[in-house]
């Protein structure tokens, strides 16, 4: 069981941060937190694999969208349909661009998250495995020289 003890929004809005006093386990699986797992194949200080972080996200809106959890956002998306959840990538699309034009790096990288999730929940929608990106990613950069799309 979790009692709310503060309740904080992050500066433009879109995260909220609350402190609970805990007594019990806090996660599903009876575990005093959902954040017991560690990352025993990297070492510390290091950047992380961002294919891991990636795929852990693809697996979590995965998850979402099968079991559609009350008060989730992606269960939003997901209910709203491909409509909304296509918006929604062109809406941080176009944060990107305006961070980037602003040259204000904080801003840039958290718009740039925002979109990174808004993409795995529309890979998701239209069924395509985050996987077969990864493939393709690799087909265009795996020689000494990169070769982008040709269109």
């Amino acid at each position: 069981m979790q009692s709310v003890v503060d309740i904080r929004l992050d500066c433009d809005g879109d995260a909220v941060l609350y402190r609970v006093q805990q007594s019990g386990p806090a996660c599903h699986t009876g575990a005093r937190s959902c954040f017991a797992e560690r990352l025993e194949d990297q070492t510390w200080g290091a950047a992380p694999d961002p294919r891991h972080v990636l795929t852990r996200i693809e697996q979590v809106v995965r998850e979402r969208d099968e079991q559609r959890p009350a008060g989730a956002y992606s269960t939003y998306l997901f209910d709203r349909g491909i409509d909304k959840i296509l918006k929604k990538v062109g809406e941080e699309t176009t944060e990107v661009v305006i961070a980037a034009k602003n040259a204000d790096a904080a801003e840039l990288r958290a718009e740039t998250a925002d979109l990174l999730y808004h993409l795995l929940v529309l890979l998701r929608a239209r069924r395509l495995p985050l996987s077969e990106v990864w493939n393709e990613l690799s087909a265009r950069f795996s020689g000494r020289e990169e070769r982008p799309h040709p269109g």
